[in-house]
């Protein structure tokens, strides 16, 4: 009896130590393939599809997989990046550097997207149905006048414009030479000088009329201030018509007698100054007058009118 029970003993000892033997030997021979069997692949390809392997092997041109019941491959030409379990696409393993991933085409901003019928809501013209890019509307007939018009009202104001300016300078000289000099601060300085230079204005009035005694019967007469002798008394007023320059120059009446009058005395060389001065200033404010009376004819806007 206790052989046999020492002989079981002995048995169950063997078969354990058998047992540990055999697991040991397990270890050491057999890999752990079950390290490799819970490692992940991810296979990124190029047209952005993702295909996760346990494991994957490499052969010539391709990459080789188990799945399907069978072995798959792929060419290396098709993969773009191999990532490992938890790792980042920018971290993973490229299988070709030189193309890379298309893209996602950039969301575009509202300024830059073009109105289509779809979202304006409008038909399509033939144009946009063909294809082609729509061109600008044509003017009117109506749009071609108006431009026209506003083009020929500038154009008015600008001579309009000119001739003022023109006519302020030639008053501005005018009225500095009547004061006895050629600037401002000439004639505020010579007293005697300003009474020679009305003088010869005077003279000058005169000489005009007499050297163009066929002037219009409506041409009106000409009012001469000649200073007063008394002191503080306001300058005496003459008006000469034209025929009626004869006679005394206080005492200008007309006479039905007819009479031989000399002929007219030159100018001299301030006279003619004067007359030459004023009759061009007399010029351009009839030609502003008469652009005036256009642009009014015409519903033009004139601007200001006024010339001081």
């Amino acid at each position: 009896m206790f052989a046999a029970t020492g002989g079981l003993v002995y048995n169950y000892f063997m078969n354990l130590r058998l047992g540990s033997l055999l697991v040991a030997l397990l270890t050491i021979v057999i890999p752990p393939w079950g390290h490799v069997a819970l490692a992940e692949y991810t296979l990124v390809l190029k047209n952005g599809r993702r295909i996760t392997v346990q494991a994957y092997r490499e052969e010539g041109g391709m990459i080789k997989f188990h799945g399907l019941g069978g072995e798959i491959g792929i060419g290396k030409d098709q993969v773009q990046t191999i990532l490992k379990a938890g790792e980042r696409e920018g971290r993973g393993f490229g299988v070709s550097r030189a193309q890379s991933v298309e893209a996602e085409p950039m969301e575009r901003t509202p300024e830059q997207i073009q109105p289509t019928p779809a979202t304006t809501g409008r038909e399509p013209t033939v144009a946009e149905k063909a294809g082609a890019p729509p061109t600008a509307e044509p003017r009117t007939e109506a749009d071609l006048l108006a431009e026209e018009r506003a083009k020929e009202e500038k154009e008015y104001q600008r001579r309009v414009k000119e001739i003022t300016e023109q006519i302020k300078a030639n008053m501005e000289r005018y009225s500095v030479a009547g004061k006895g000099g050629s600037t401002m601060a000439e004639a505020l300085l010579g007293k005697e000088e300003a009474i020679r230079a009305r003088a010869d204005d005077l003279n000058a009035r005169l000489r005009d009329q007499q050297h163009n005694p066929g002037a219009p019967a409506d041409a009106g007469s000409v009012g001469v201030a000649t200073p007063s002798p008394f002191t503080g008394q306001p300058p005496v007023i003459i008006d000469l018509r034209p025929g009626e320059a004869s006679g005394s120059m206080y005492n200008a009446t007309p006479s039905n007698q007819p009479t031989v009058n000399p002929p007219p005395l030159p100018y001299s060389d301030r006279e003619r100054g004067f007359s030459e001065l004023r009759n061009r200033t007399n010029e351009l404010i009839n030609e502003r007058e008469k652009l005036i009376q256009e642009m009014k004819q015409k519903n033009f806007e004139t601007g200001d009118l006024f010339l001081q």
